[in-house]
């Protein structure tokens, strides 16, 4: 996974990981905040838990979705906290 997020997640890019439930791609994500990817557009049907995680590491810029909670998750409180007091940075909605 190292290897992959290197040569293909560059800071400014637009990144979809997909899957539901035990299928997402924890491992991808957790790498892209090793690495300290910034400015980034994320996308995805239904932001979740990694996509929050990204978001309160400061990874992402962007956030692209179709419906933004999931009652099996909860609340995204970093996307709360980004979208309402630009925490850990601001984030803009589509």
């Amino acid at each position: 996974m190292r290897e992959a997020v290197n040569r293909f997640a560059r800071d400014g890019d637009t990144v979809v990981i997909e899957g539901f439930t035990h299928l997402i791609c924890f491992a991808a994500a957790h790498e892209i905040i090793r690495q300290q990817r910034r400015d980034l557009t994320l996308a995805r049907l239904t932001p979740d838990l990694i996509y929050d995680q990204l978001i309160a590491a400061g990874c992402a810029k962007k956030l692209v979705f179709s419906w933004a909670g999931n009652p099996g998750v909860g609340s995204l409180h970093g996307m709360r906290r980004a979208v309402e007091s630009a925490q850990p940075g601001p984030l803009e909605l589509e």
